[in-house]
């Protein structure tokens, strides 16, 4: 489980592994990371089916030129809804079903080995640490601090809006501080 997230948002922290266990270990074990990625592949195969593709043998290609064509026939926004943290693997590369990556990639016409996939990395890292800091067996603080470990709050994220507003949830004043 933590190769896919490890792979699809590109983090080569060597302790991206067992911060992944430790914060796993914290919900008492009870599958966040593995309902995260269920609901990535269950949504990618939503999508494609919706454009026609075979789920077992479409390649990546056939599926970023299907994004493609979607965003020209105007049917992006209620094809891709509710993907903004799907990334998906085909044929050992990384496509992003986040339609601002999608329409970037449409309107700047980028070939497939050239894609951009930033806003759907951003996406699901956000998703990874709300899912995390909102299981009710969590400390927020110290989930927050095993998050930004492991390279989940990178400093490029900063401006992020969910990511700012993550980190105020997690890291809560002592008492009416004004």
């Amino acid at each position: 489980m933590t190769n896919f997230l490890q792979k699809v948002l590109n983090i080569n922290e060597p302790l991206f592994k067992s911060g992944l266990k430790a914060l796993e270990k914290s919900t008492g074990n009870s599958g966040v990371d593995t309902r995260l990625i269920a609901d990535v592949l269950q949504n990618a195969h939503k999508v494609m089916r919706v454009l026609g593709l075979d789920t077992a043998d479409t390649t990546g290609r056939e599926l970023y030129h299907s994004l493609m064509a979607a965003v020209k026939n105007r049917d992006i926004e209620s094809l891709l809804i509710d993907t903004d943290y799907v990334l998906y693997i085909i044929d050992d590369k990384v496509i992003s079903l986040n339609m601002i990556d999608v329409i970037e990639n449409s309107h700047h016409e980028l070939p497939f080995d050239r894609q951009v996939i930033g806003h759907g990395q951003r996406s699901l890292r956000g998703e990874i640490i709300i899912r995390y800091i909102d299981h009710a067996r969590t400390d927020d603080l110290t989930t927050f601090e095993t998050i930004s470990s492991i390279g989940l709050l990178p400093e490029q994220d900063s401006w992020y809006n969910n990511a700012k507003a993550y980190k105020k949830r997690a890291v809560k004043p002592e008492g009416n501080v004004k």
